[in-house]
């Protein structure tokens, strides 16, 4: 069979000599085997990089309600942290805070902080109102939480962010806060 002249040395073959190659056989064949390792990789890559993105926006709202629990000390008055609306990915729900969320004064709605999610999550509030962040850094009621889901349903992968008492905040995966 002809080699593809891969690894071949350029001076002339003698009789007694072989080419060293690879066979476009071989070659074809490795290329399969490395598609079919790609195809199982795939998935997984992809629920990977999902659950990335649900834990960049768990991370990033636990961030921000710590920040505002401080900044209401700080500023000894009430805030309010709203959703956002202006997204592809919103919906009209009073609870839908899957475009963002932004941190504002609630005597005169100046707003202080505004957070955005960039990827198509699905972000859900217990609520259909703004939450209430006091001037002594207590953060709503106790039951208040977020879910935070991905939007292929056949990953399922989901965050949930829970308020507990005494203003305390943790999360788990799921949909649902655990005792």
């Amino acid at each position: 069979m002809q080699a593809l002249g891969f690894f071949t040395s350029y001076g002339s073959l003698s009789q007694g000599t072989t080419s060293r190659g690879f066979t476009l056989v071989e070659l074809l064949v490795c290329l399969g085997v490395l598609g079919v390792m790609a195809s199982f990789a795939i998935p997984s890559w992809q629920r990977l990089q999902e659950r990335s993105r649900v834990e960049a926006t768990r991370d990033q709202l636990m961030t921000d309600l710590q920040t505002a629990r401080v900044r209401a000390l700080q500023r000894g008055e009430t805030l309010q942290l709203a959703r956002l609306r202006d997204c592809t990915w919103g919906t009209s729900a009073n609870n839908d805070w899957s475009c963002g969320w932004q941190l504002v004064v609630k005597v005169d709605q100046t707003v202080l902080h505004t957070s955005q999610v960039q990827t198509p999550l699905q972000v859900t509030f217990a609520k259909s109102d703004p939450l209430d962040i006091s001037q002594r850094g207590d953060l709503g009621t106790v039951g208040d939480r977020w879910v935070i889901k991905s939007r292929q349903s056949v990953l399922s992968i989901a965050n949930v962010l829970c308020l507990s008492s005494a203003s305390r905040l943790r999360w788990q995966s799921g949909e649902a806060c655990s005792n």
